[in-house]
């Protein structure tokens, strides 16, 4: 019994803290919400009223992680990306980056979210520009009719707040708007 409570403390601990939930709204929308982890910053920026926000968002230390999240809805009448246009889209991001890569080969990842779909791919700046930044993961989620896409730059030891910031895109969820 004293192994079992220990192991779920251990798990419990290693468990990503979220600090704040941050619901961006989306004018005539669900708004879309994003668990943020404990230390991390955002802010959301909507240049006009007529584009989708981005969320800016950073880990403790701007200069190691920095993201975009961009959620869009279709307009006009368009249909929702599907599946397979979403890897396309991803697909595309990849081939543009493999120049610069030092990476042969950028391959595309499952994000691995319940009841979305995604893809995502990561590569290193074989000369990142100074004060730039060295790793990049890119991709899109559907999460029904929206589509979500993110860009992680990161610096330093990247795998782990590359992870934590996979894992909050996991999370994204929609609610009713805030009144």
């Amino acid at each position: 019994m004293l192994r079992r409570l220990i192991t779920l403390l251990a798990l419990a601990c290693a468990l990503p803290v979220h600090a704040e939930e941050l619901r961006v709204a989306l004018p005539g929308h669900d708004d879309l919400v994003i668990d943020l982890p404990a230390q991390w910053h955002a802010q959301v920026r909507r240049p006009r009223a007529e584009l989708p926000p981005s969320v800016a968002i950073s880990g403790p230390d701007a200069s190691a992680l920095q993201m975009v999240v961009t959620p869009i809805w279709p307009v006009n009448g368009a249909q929702p990306a599907t599946p397979s246009e979403l890897r396309a889209q991803v697909q595309g991001a990849a081939t543009r980056a493999k120049p610069k890569a030092v990476e042969a080969e950028l391959p595309l990842k499952d994000l691995g979210a319940s009841g979305k779909v995604g893809y995502y791919f990561s590569a290193t700046d074989r000369a990142p520009d100074t004060g730039g930044f060295k790793h990049l993961t890119q991709g899109a989620l559907g999460m029904n009719e929206l589509q979500v896409t993110f860009t992680v730059l990161a610096n330093g030891q990247a795998e782990e707040p590359t992870a934590l910031a996979l894992e909050m895109l996991r999370s994204l969820r929609r609610a009713p708007a805030a009144k």
